[in-house]
């Protein structure tokens, strides 16, 4: 029974973790179309409501999947090392991603920013030249790619347990 209960907390987990990231992941794909600043910095301030969420979800997911191993006995199984090893693949590209396109975009739009876990208050706002070329430097290829293709083969390694 306990078995059951740690997967139904690791998928609620997994639920959570991406329904809160859903205005992040929308901010994504629809900041490189505006050029309104105030739209611009409505969509920054939106995508960082739902951080706590995901990152209680995300402990919840990743504590279950380091419990489960143990109840099972399923750590000499690739799989699992390989489903862990890309999570904290994802976990890391993502902060760095983070850190150097919407951290420092919150900054030149002229919001309170942080840089790292260091918060700062909002300065003024760069030019809207400035602000357009760092949101066109953005490459939403490697969030579709780190973001959800990675998840979807850490779902199938999990599902089929190829190896």
């Amino acid at each position: 029974m306990l078995i059951e209960w740690l997967i139904f907390l690791h998928v609620l987990g997994v639920v959570t973790f991406f329904l809160g990231h859903g205005a992040a992941a929308a901010m994504v794909f629809r900041i490189r179309h505006e050029t309104n600043l105030d739209r611009i910095r409505a969509m920054l301030d939106l995508s960082t409501t739902t951080v706590g969420l995901y990152m209680v979800s995300f402990v919840v997911m990743g504590l279950t999947g380091l419990i489960m191993p143990f109840i099972l006995g399923l750590w000499g199984e690739i799989w699992i090392w390989l489903s862990i090893v890309l999570m904290i693949l994802v976990m890391v590209w993502m902060g760095w991603f983070t850190e150097r396109t919407f951290k420092v975009l919150r900054r030149l739009v002229g919001l309170p920013y942080m840089v790292g876990n260091k918060n700062f208050p909002a300065e003024e706002p760069a030019s809207p030249e400035e602000i357009q070329a760092h949101i066109e430097s953005i490459s939403i290829r490697g969030v579709v790619v780190v973001g959800y293709v990675i998840p979807v083969v850490i779902l199938w390694l999990m599902v089929f347990r190829p190896f």
